[in-house]
């Protein structure tokens, strides 16, 4: 194969998996579970903005929590804003580090003595937010398949502009080797969409079951008043 042609390969390949990376990403900021990937945030401590690693460490108490453990107590509100900011759906909450100050009923303040975290808990899965969930996935899946779409066009075009007069074996390599990226990052986007929805389906499903317990459990209240 020619080297312009593997060169020409490897740039298609190259921005046709940049696309598909950013999908996940943007499929990750619609907050399901805790994904660590998803808390790209600055915080701006003193005047200066560091990564969000820089000023907490990261740990994940639930499936659908982020606990963020200040490395300094002062950096405590600054954490909360930043991170608000990025992700607005988040329920965010200071907690203390002492479980018994949570017994307490100290988690909603922040004057309380004693060293707090930040807990970040994604929204439930209800109704609304399942179908806004599913339209964001197919929404973003579209916008990033057409754009790679657009990438195997234009490399074939540029592929077949460089095999001009080359044999026919020669341009059927090229053909091969450029399909075959495209088809594997495609699956890729797929695959990334299809975890997403089970996500979102798995979380709304979890929430019908909890809707329905509390109420059965009202119900058996009041038939036994």
């Amino acid at each position: 194969m020619r080297m312009t042609v593997y060169k020409l390969l490897q740039e298609a390949q190259q921005k046709m998996n940049g696309y598909a990376v950013y999908m996940n990403y943007q499929f990750m900021h619609f907050g399901v579970k805790a994904e660590p990937a998803a808390l790209t945030v600055e915080v701006e401590v003193g005047g200066e903005r560091m990564n969000l690693e820089e000023v907490a460490d990261v740990a994940l108490p639930q499936d659908d929590q982020f606990a963020l453990i200040p490395k300094e107590q002062d950096y405590l509100f600054a954490i909360c804003k930043a991170v608000t900011q990025a992700h607005p759906d988040y329920k965010i909450k200071q907690k203390p580090m002492d479980e018994d100050g949570e017994e307490n009923g100290e988690e909603e303040s922040s004057d309380g003595e004693g060293d707090r975290y930040v807990l970040c808990t994604m929204p439930e899965v209800n109704d609304d937010r399942h179908d806004a969930g599913m339209d964001y996935v197919k929404a973003i899946y579209e916008e990033m398949t057409g754009k790679i779409d657009a990438v195997n066009a234009a490399y074939g075009a540029k592929i077949a502009k460089q095999l001009v007069g080359a044999k026919p074996e020669e341009m059927d390599e090229a053909k091969e080797e450029l399909q075959k990226v495209y088809d594997q990052i495609k699956d890729i986007c797929k695959s990334y969409r299809e975890e997403k929805e089970k996500q979102i389906e798995e979380a709304y499903q979890d929430y019908l079951k909890k809707k329905a317990e509390a109420e059965q459990a009202e119900s058996e209240r009041q038939a036994a008043r």
